[in-house]
């Protein structure tokens, strides 16, 4: 490390524990989508331009004692050595999950179960807002923000401010960890609402018996289940996650950046791919968590022993 960064934290060092002075306490920014995020139906806008949150009139939003410099060191090598560990464990979570899916497949029950159809009905209607551009932005960067605050909470940090608009977002923190930089991207936060939902209203309803239902307007009556809404609002919101996820993945982002790119990668995969795994549990009629278990173990042990079978040669 050169002396001039030593120099440089040095200083901001100071500046974090010094006292008295202007009476502020340290603020850390955590902004979403790359500074203020532009989300993909911002940029179709020909006559759009780039924010300026430096004008006059957002000087509120400016934090002159805001510094780079002040963010602590994130571990990044310790990081990076953690993210190499679990490449093996994704490659055994695809496996694993391409495993059940190919057994659901043969078995057939799990593409006629009401959960996969009402789940792919959620999911086309969010794919069909995004084809006509109907996709709100601001949605997901209140998401981003809210579940920053909300991490920042349970890891015992203090939030100082929150800013959301269509082109993006911020909050301000005195505390920042893995959780609270990458719980965005791991945490589906309007999917988790559905599920408390869920959980809420099955204690007084029984979301899966027959309900009676007439249709407004035309007069019609049928027989519906409250659980197929909640196996379409999970489908939407799902896709919702993982659309704008892969959006703002596309762009430099700084949440990223401080935690190593590579182990912000590998964690954010591994974490939705057991939301998705854990999802096709839940709503299939036949596999549960003992086959993802027989299977994972089952791909562990074959690997070592053509481990040792290579070592042996």
């Amino acid at each position: 490390m050169s002396a001039h960064r030593q120099a440089q934290q040095k200083q901001a060092k100071s500046r974090r524990t010094a006292k008295g002075g202007g009476g502020k306490s340290e603020k850390m920014r955590l902004k979403a989508a790359h500074e203020k995020e532009l989300i993909d139906a911002r940029r179709s806008n020909p006559n759009y331009a780039e924010p300026d949150f430096q004008q006059a009139g957002d000087a509120s939003f400016v934090d002159d004692d805001f510094d780079p410099m002040a963010i602590p060191p994130t571990g990044q090598k310790r990081k990076l050595v953690v993210g190499l560990f679990l490449v093996p464990v994704c490659i055994v979570a695809v496996v694993t999950l391409l495993e059940l899916f190919f057994r659901a497949t043969v078995d057939g029950k799990f593409w006629k179960s009401e959960g996969f159809w009402f789940f792919a009905f959620g999911c086309m209607l969010w794919f069909v807002l995004g084809w006509f551009r109907m996709q709100p932005a601001w949605l997901y960067v209140f998401a981003h923000e809210f579940t920053h605050v909300i991490a920042t909470r349970l890891s015992g940090g203090k939030v100082h401010a929150m800013h959301v608009s269509d082109e993006g977002g911020y909050v301000e923190t005195d505390k920042t960890n893995v959780l609270i930089t990458l719980s965005p991207y791991l945490v589906p936060l309007y999917t988790v609402v559905v599920f408390a939902i869920y959980g809420l209203l099955e204690a007084f309803v029984d979301m899966h018996g027959d309900v009676m239902w007439t249709l407004p307007f035309v007069d019609v009556t049928m027989w519906i289940r409250w659980a197929w809404l909640v196996y379409f609002f999970v489908g939407m919101t799902w896709c919702f996650h993982i659309t704008f996820t892969l959006e703002v993945l596309r762009t430099e982002q700084s949440d990223l950046a401080h935690n190593g790119e590579f182990f912000s990668i590998i964690l954010i995969f591994l974490t939705n791919l057991a939301l998705v795994g854990a999802l096709f549990i839940v709503a299939s009629p036949t596999a549960n968590w003992a086959d993802v278990w027989h299977d994972a173990r089952g791909m562990v042990v074959a690997a070592w022993e053509y481990v040792r079978a290579l070592r042996s040669t």
